[in-house]
């Protein structure tokens, strides 16, 4: 593959049709890379052809970083997730639904996971980017049978604090480098080998807060930038190297999306019929980017909040009340994030705004959990969630419950006058717990995969 790819975006709203691309000199464009984006809530992939068709399926755990490489050297693009909780890769070798292929981890938590081809022989590893130090660390192999990867071949620093990476083969030499975005400035940095020192290019393309990706979207050999701007949901996609206006732009996507891009290969597009979607309970819904305070206007009535984040650093979101006071803590993570959580759930807790702390774009969606769809037992699941069970609208009972995460693990369970803790703990959990009748709407705080069985 030499190159393509991803990252760190946010893509909105609907599917343009596929309009021929044309050069200034007339001639034809070729694209090579595509787009593709995952959703971070559900674990669904949708993949563009060039015709402008989406393929659809799902792979992976809500909260599960994704990204796109050519792990079996066949010259497709296919996916590939980094667990940020535990340093774990899972691979396929193939743009269907199913389990992963490749199995192993690498690196530490909080890692963000970079794919390309870094020495040109056809083939795609997992390498990764560490913030906290602004280093690269490369490897030229995959691992396998859940076990680690090893040390890093390589490694060398770049960038400063706050810079996204990317990667790229930005000289058309077939070896995937290393690129960064400032997002504070709009700036563009790569280099064009595996190297210690400054940028060998360097270039302004976009605002601030924009989110960029990079590809080969011409079929002239080499990888140039594109970005998405959260402010107006718009890809803009410049064909060179270098400083000036898109050459291309164009919407796709929705708002809590994750992208990536590469060579998707032959693709059958999924089915699909046009609808006008109507979000059931729904009463504020909303997105920005970095740290804000978000007035609202919602009734006194037990809500459910749906938020996503796309950044690497602190997430944090304080419900206020109208004298700007702290009500409760909604989340405190570190990273991307994608989850539900409960508002409102007692009477003297009103919510007049939201004060949010992000490095990343973020949405938010307010819906009445009176409309929440009413399920039964067994579920599973994974991350922040709200569950209304109907097993214990009218009854008592048992609920064995389990947990995979390594952090915390804790589940209230909520009825219209009362709550109940019925787990509070760290790490892996499996146990059973009484819960008493009535007590139907549950919120969970994980960060791995859980599962409840009555």
């Amino acid at each position: 593959m030499g190159s393509r790819r991803w990252l760190w975006i946010v893509v909105v709203a609907l599917l343009v049709g596929a309009l021929p691309l044309v050069a200034s000199s007339g001639e034809a464009i070729v694209r090579v890379d595509e787009f593709g984006a995952v959703d971070p809530m559900t674990g669904q992939w949708h993949l563009r052809n060039d015709s402008g068709g989406v393929t659809t399926f799902y792979f992976g755990n809500p909260g599960d970083y994704p990204f796109m490489g050519d792990w079996d050297g066949d010259g497709v693009d296919t996916p590939g997730l980094y667990r940020q909780s535990d340093g774990y890769a899972y691979l396929r070798n193939s743009n269907t639904q199913g389990i992963a292929d490749i199995k192993f981890f690498f690196g530490n938590p909080g890692d963000v996971p970079i794919a390309g081809d870094f020495n040109g022989d056809g083939f795609d590893t997992v390498s990764i980017y560490r913030p906290s130090n602004q280093t690269f660390y490369i490897i030229n192999k995959l691992g396998s049978n859940d076990g680690g990867l090893g040390a890093a071949e390589f490694s060398y620093v770049f960038g400063n604090p706050g810079d996204k990476p990317f990667v790229g083969d930005f000289d058309g030499d077939g070896i995937d480098t290393a690129g960064l975005h400032r997002e504070s400035t709009g700036f563009v940095y790569f280099r064009n080998s595996h190297t210690q020192g400054i940028a060998d290019n360097q270039f302004f393309f976009g605002d601030p807060g924009d989110r960029l990706v990079a590809g080969d979207w011409t079929g002239n050999g080499f990888d140039s930038p594109g970005l998405f701007r959260p402010s107006n949901t718009t890809w803009y996609l410049r064909w060179s190297n270098t400083q000036g206006n898109a050459d291309e732009s164009f919407v796709w996507g929705q708002a809590h999306w994750l992208p990536v891009a590469g060579e998707f290969g032959q693709l059958t597009p999924t089915p699909t019929t046009t609808t006008t979607t109507t979000i059931p309970g729904l009463i504020a819904q909303g997105s920005g980017f970095g740290d804000n305070v978000v007035m609202l206007n919602i009734p006194n009535v037990p809500v459910v909040i749906e938020l996503t984040h796309t950044g690497s650093s602190n997430f944090i979101v304080w419900s206020l009340d109208n004298a700007f006071g702290n009500v409760d803590l909604v989340v405190n993570e570190i990273g991307p994030y994608a989850g539900t959580n409960a508002m409102q759930f007692k009477s003297d807790e009103r919510v007049s705004a939201l004060e949010i702390k992000a490095d990343g774009t973020w949405t938010y969606q307010i819906r009445a959990v009176s409309s929440e769809p009413v399920v039964s037992c067994p579920q599973y699941g994974g991350g922040d969630s709200i569950v209304v069970l109907s097993n214990f609208r009218s009854a008592s009972g048992i609920a064995a419950i389990s947990h995979t995460g390594n952090s915390n693990f804790i589940i209230w369970a909520w009825s219209s006058s009362d709550r109940d803790l019925l787990v509070n703990e760290i790490g892996a959990y499996a146990g059973n717990v009484v819960v008493a009748s009535g007590l139907d709407v549950w919120e969970i705080t994980a960060d791995g995969s859980w599962s409840i069985s009555c």
